[in-house]
């Protein structure tokens, strides 16, 4: 029989033994909240900009800038390489929250997938960055976002890498945060279009370092990246515009490779060009279009012609002018070697001959940026 010291004793351990009990508790149902949880990736709160061809499936949200039947084309016909065309230059992924983190998880597609560097934006400004090297970028790839305005309604936008080919695999929010609808953000519409210099060859793989989307941050576009690095005059590309949203801004970069690599003479290039452009033309009617001659190159002349870089430029310019005598009030030309020097090339590889560093990437958005923004 328990005396009343023990009996007071027993009450108190019992006591501490509830306390305990019901902390414990607490603490597993905190814990049960303040954890991620997924999301199903197919809600459309989560848009995605820069890619008119997108997917929503139960195991990826993926996207595309080339419809499929223009990859399924042979090379000979579209003149640029598929696995290179199913790369994210200039593809971005938007959504808004009030969680405090955000884990997205992306998995390799096809493509020619030469590593990933993803940019986080919040509320219009830059946060985050994450890179993953080639052999990183053959699997999973998993980041963690953290939000800069905690209890706020966040915009964020992740910017695609712009060499590797990448789908949304889950998202993650954490406790109770939701997905809010995003408001409508409509903004006049850029397409840039080229070969590597416009894809990005020279600012690793990250399209937040490439002259189009510099461009279309500051001017206030929403922009489509339709560069494929090694393509030529691409009568397919120039189809396909049809398929996007009606353009406000096109760039135009192209030539290189027909000069280096096909071999094109200055008739041929400006044979393919005229029809290109025509295209483009009568899918974007009100477009301003500026058309930039071969920028600069430390190429001097074509190993299979003889031609140089310099005839092209004559060439397209002349063909410029001969369509705005006809009376397109609309169309422009740069001379791309006037706002570009060997200042722009990389400094990391002095053997490339034609590719922008990333401060040479930014040098040249800087004077498109004063030459469309007058």
């Amino acid at each position: 029989m328990l005396d009343k010291g023990d009996t007071d004793m027993f009450r108190l351990n019992c006591l501490l033994l509830v306390i305990v009990l019901l902390f414990t508790s607490c603490d597993k149902k905190q814990n049960r909240v303040a954890t991620y949880r997924n999301v199903d990736i197919k809600d459309t709160k989560i848009k995605v900009k820069g890619a008119n061809y997108v997917d929503r499936s139960n195991e990826y949200l993926s996207w595309s800038r080339f419809s499929e039947k223009t990859l399924a084309l042979p090379q000979s016909q579209s003149l640029f390489n598929a696995d290179k065309a199913r790369t994210n230059s200039g593809v971005r992924m938007q959504f808004k929250t009030k969680s405090v983190r955000v884990k997205l998880a992306f998995m390799p597609q096809l493509g020619d997938n030469r590593g990933a560097a993803f940019a986080i934006n919040q509320n219009g400004q830059p946060t985050q960055a994450f890179e993953f090297n080639a052999q990183e970028c053959s699997q999973q790839m998993t980041i963690e976002v953290v939000n800069q305005y905690p209890g706020l309604s966040t915009y964020f936008e992740v910017v695609m890498p712009s060499w590797a080919n990448v789908a949304l695999n889950s998202m993650e929010l954490w406790g109770t945060s939701e997905l809010e609808k995003l408001a409508d953000d409509s903004k006049p519409v850029y397409l840039a279009i080229g070969n590597s210099i416009t894809h990005g060859v020279g600012q690793g793989s990250a399209s937040y370092l490439t002259y189009p989307y510099l461009v279309a941050k500051s001017l206030g576009y929403d922009y489509y990246n339709l560069a494929v690095g090694g393509a030529k005059v691409s009568q397919a590309i120039a189809d396909m515009t049809d398929e996007l949203p009606k353009a406000d801004l096109i760039t135009i970069l192209i030539g290189y490779n027909d000069l280096i690599f096909s071999g094109k003479t200055v008739e041929q290039y400006i044979a393919a060009y005229e029809s290109f452009l025509q295209s483009i033309r009568n899918n974007h009617p009100d477009a301003k279009i500026y058309c930039i001659t071969l920028t600069y190159t430390k190429s001097e002349k074509s190993e299979k012609t003889g031609i140089t870089p310099d005839q092209y430029r004559l060439a397209l310019r002349n063909f410029i002018y001969h369509e705005q005598s006809k009376g397109d009030k609309r169309l422009f030309l740069i001379e791309g070697d006037e706002i570009s020097s060997v200042e722009n090339l990389r400094d990391d590889n002095p053997n490339d001959k034609v590719h922008f560093s990333i401060k040479g990437a930014e040098l040249f958005a800087k004077e498109l940026i004063e030459i469309i923004g007058e």
